[in-house]
């Protein structure tokens, strides 16, 4: 891709233009041929939701899918031993896949036997692609659990993790990774990883969240995710040291704008995270900005109406013990609008309400907002 100036892509050129030139078909010739397989796999990994725990479960999933049909989701990160021991292991798996596909399940350990029964454990549930986790930064994972970003300081074990889950889905692991750990942070030091899990893991696709990660107690996820500096830089040159391979990137990602301006560098795939849990509705163009396809066109009082039957379906037969984790995904959807807050405050209370089911839950919360808000859809975002 021709790097462009950012002021001069959406001051003077056009959305005809932008559409053309960042549509998934464009983006896919400029990286793989017509006949690798694994290019056309990569070409719906052009935007993707970043695996979160206690986010991205099965809930918020359904919710997103009403949002766009086209962007890859993931799991939340499994714990293998948690998912290898455990009585019962739908737990870990649950997921309408039918509806959530794309659908990325992600794995997190460093046994070698034990990751390789959770992923034919994963695989015989019918998730067909799964990624390591090489970069969570939290003391539970990378301190006791010594996974995580831990692992970058392993490569070899790594090349190893990916060997045994690609024997069992018959297709490369994908690793998420961040661009270093502690005191190995150089770029010198994330190019050898990279080249060495590549060859000897037969990794081709990396996601690179672009900050490194500081290990330790003092140290928590969400310092992690905001104090240690943003270094794109390292994953653009990924891009241009290892052309055969393949780079989403991650990390303070906000806007569209955003989005398409890792996409001038080169990479083949933009990661968003904690922006999409925030302001949700904010993301209603991915379908026609990103992939160049016709969007859903839901209104959030459709997008409300239909997460209520479905929270409706799940109380039914989890009982009263998912309500919480139903209400959750709806939080913000009206983040930045009149009386949003408003709709927050009234969930929360009429969710102890035990003789109210969800759909009237949210039905009563929504009465505080306005006709135009809710069934109007807005105006588009993003690329005009």
């Amino acid at each position: 891709l021709v790097v462009i100036r950012k002021s001069f892509v959406f001051q003077s050129l056009s959305r005809t233009y932008l559409i053309k030139r960042f549509s998934a078909c464009n983006l896919h010739h400029a990286t793989a041929s017509p006949n690798d397989q694994e290019g056309r796999k990569i070409e719906t990994h052009l935007f993707s939701v970043a695996p979160m725990m206690e986010y991205t479960d099965r809930h918020l999933r359904f919710l997103l899918r009403l949002i766009s049909s086209k962007a890859v989701l993931y799991t939340e990160m499994v714990a293998a031993n948690a998912l290898v021991r455990s009585d019962d292991k739908y737990r870990f798996l649950e997921a309408n896949l039918g509806v959530e596909n794309p659908l990325v399940m992600q794995l997190g350990g460093a046994d070698p036997i034990q990751l390789k029964q959770a992923a034919q454990i994963a695989y015989h549930g019918g998730y067909r692609e799964i990624n390591l986790n090489i970069g969570c930064p939290s003391q539970k994972v990378a301190g006791a659990g010594c996974f995580g970003a831990a692992l970058m300081r392993e490569p070899n074990l790594v090349s190893e993790l990916a060997l045994v889950v690609g024997e069992v889905t018959n297709t490369p692991a994908t690793i998420k990774c961040r661009i270093g750990v502690d005191s190995l942070d150089s770029y010198d030091a994330l190019s050898k990883f990279i080249g060495l899990v590549s060859r000897k893991g037969k990794v081709r696709h990396f996601i690179v969240h672009a900050r490194k990660a500081v290990l330790g107690a003092n140290f928590s996820p969400a310092y992690n995710r905001e104090v240690p500096p943003l270094k794109y830089d390292f994953v653009y040159r990924l891009v241009s040291d290892f052309p055969h391979l393949y780079f989403t990137i991650n990390g303070g990602v906000h806007t569209y704008d955003d989005v398409i301006e890792h996409y001038k560098h080169g990479v083949q795939g933009v990661m968003v995270g904690r922006a999409i849990i925030n302001n949700p509705y904010y993301w209603r163009d991915i379908d026609r900005i990103i992939y160049n396809c016709e969007n859903p066109k839901l209104s959030r009082s459709v997008i409300l109406t239909k997460y209520a039957d479905y929270a409706n379906s799940i109380e039914e037969s989890q009982g009263p013990k998912s309500r919480r984790a139903l209400l959750k995904p709806v939080l913000n959807l009206f983040h930045g609008v009149p009386n949003g807050r408003v709709f927050r405050a009234q969930l929360d209370t009429l969710i102890r309400r035990a003789d109210m089911p969800m759909s009237a839950v949210i039905a009563t919360a929504s009465e505080c907002l306005d006709d135009e808000i809710l069934h109007l859809i807005p105006p588009q975002e993003g690329l005009i």
